[in-house]
């Protein structure tokens, strides 16, 4: 699996297609933090409604990057559309946690206010919950759910855009609202971490299953 998951690193790095929600990302994280961005909880809820979209977009370039031609042969060599789709579910929540690191560090670094090591840990959890429910979107959205690339694109968009109209709806409303409202915060993170897992878990499982059928 690991092999695996450096051959698909590799094959995404070529394609340059991750640099623009990377790019997006840290030019929003630097308008936001340019200047006082207010108390930690509810900065890092601003923060979180870049990192969602953001780890969606980075899903799509990870589960997109080969062609399907090339995909079929990558099904084969793995030994199946389980350990590929694994792969693809593993690299794209290596690269959203990773987004969301960032994006908890930034403030520690950029703000004149204190940032104590519990409230970057609960900054963190929060950031890291919507960006493994963007993952899930993202597989969701993508081969071989969805085939083409222009669908997928919209499929996401159309999926972000739901989620975030939601208001106070788990996983990723309550996230939003308790750290705006800095109430409520451990409980909201305990129920949405919990759907953001079965929804990585959920959507990586049906890809394995619709896969063969397509392939």
């Amino acid at each position: 699996m690991t092999a695996l998951v450096r051959y698909l690193l590799a094959d995404v790095l070529r394609t340059q297609r991750w640099l623009p929600p990377l790019l997006l990302h840290v030019a929003v994280l630097g308008l936001l933090y340019s200047s006082d961005a207010g108390p930690p909880l509810p900065a890092y809820a601003g923060t979180c409604v870049l990192v969602y979209p953001v780890s969606v977009w980075l899903t799509v370039v990870v589960a997109t990057a080969e062609d399907p031609v090339r995909r079929a042969v990558t099904v084969v060599t793995a030994g199946g559309w389980a350990r590929a789709q694994a792969a693809v579910t593993a690299l794209s929540v290596l690269g959203a946690l990773g987004v969301a690191l960032v994006a908890a560090l930034a403030p520690v670094v950029t703000q004149s206010r204190p940032y104590p090591l519990g409230t970057v840990a609960q900054g963190f959890a929060a950031l890291a919950v919507c960006a493994l429910v963007g993952v899930g979107v993202g597989v969701l959205c993508c081969r071989p759910l969805v085939d083409q690339v222009g669908w997928s694109l919209l499929a996401s968009a159309a999926l972000v855009v739901l989620v975030l109209l939601f208001g106070r709806t788990p996983p990723v409303g309550n996230v939003l609202w308790s750290l705006s409202h800095q109430d409520g915060v451990t409980v909201a993170l305990a129920l949405s971490g919990a759907l953001a897992a079965l929804l990585v878990v959920g959507a990586t499982w049906l890809g394995t299953v619709v896969g063969p059928r397509r392939g």
